[in-house]
């Protein structure tokens, strides 16, 4: 597929988002799904860093300065694609990246980092989530933490779990029963366990949870895709 140009239009029925997340040990205690984390510093050079690191990524074109966290927005045009938003505290590094977003049936662009990261940092936890709605909305999200085989959660109206989501808590140290209401019982690949925000905040430590009034920042940056993440975006945004 050819590049698309930068004032190229979104169709506006196309709507979505993809985080990375890569948490470094030692490991702090879970964070309960009700916690907000704590406030820690930014740090740019490692943001810029985890940018770069990205297999779509071939260069930063533009780096803006930094700025409160907030949800991201899906992309309106073809030069919107290319803004990526990357923070760092502490030994927790969260990356928004429009161009890992799946589309459920053919793309594999957040699988693909997602192992291109395991990779990279053999020790550390790494989240991948993507939401998308093209007309179905669609989920996937990706787990590796040590000590336990990769979790995958994907689908569209129905989520299939692939993996052992017991077993990936207690590796992470956390309770099951912080997950469920207190007159439920949590059981393996249980199908009414729906609770995936707060299995991502427990994982993360809050990485990937927004408030109101947050004080955490990030920095901006404008890329320059290389071949494989133009063919991607081609594949997911454009087709």
């Amino acid at each position: 597929m050819s590049p698309v140009s930068p004032g190229t239009r979104v169709d506006p029925r196309r709507n979505g988002h993809a985080h990375l997340v890569v948490v470094h040990p030692p490991f702090a205690s879970p964070l309960r799904p009700d916690e907000r984390p704590s406030v820690m510093a930014h740090d740019p050079e490692a943001a810029r860093a985890a940018v770069r690191s990205l297999s779509s990524v071939a260069g930063i074109r533009r780096e803006e300065a930094p700025s409160r966290l907030g949800h991201p927005e899906s992309p309106a045009d073809r030069g919107e694609l290319d803004v990526v938003r990357a923070a760092a505290w502490g030994s927790t590094v969260k990356v928004t990246d429009p161009a890992l977003v799946e589309d459920g049936v053919l793309s594999s662009a957040l699988e693909d980092e997602f192992r291109a990261q395991k990779k990279r940092h053999r020790d550390a936890r790494i989240v991948a989530v993507c939401e998308r709605d093209f007309g179905a909305a669609y989920l996937k999200i990706l787990v590796a933490v040590p000590g336990a085989p990769d979790l995958t959660v994907e689908g569209f109206d129905e989520l299939e779990v692939t993996g052992d989501l017991r077993v990936t808590l207690a590796a992470a140290g956390i309770d099951p029963g912080q997950l469920v209401d207190d007159d439920e019982d949590f059981t393996d690949h249980d199908e009414d366990f729906t609770d995936y925000d707060g299995l991502l905040h427990m994982l993360t430590g809050g990485a990937l949870s927004v408030y109101a009034d947050e004080e955490r920042v990030e920095s901006t940056f404008v890329v320059e895709r290389n071949e494989e993440g133009e063919a991607g975006i081609g594949e997911v945004w454009f087709s």
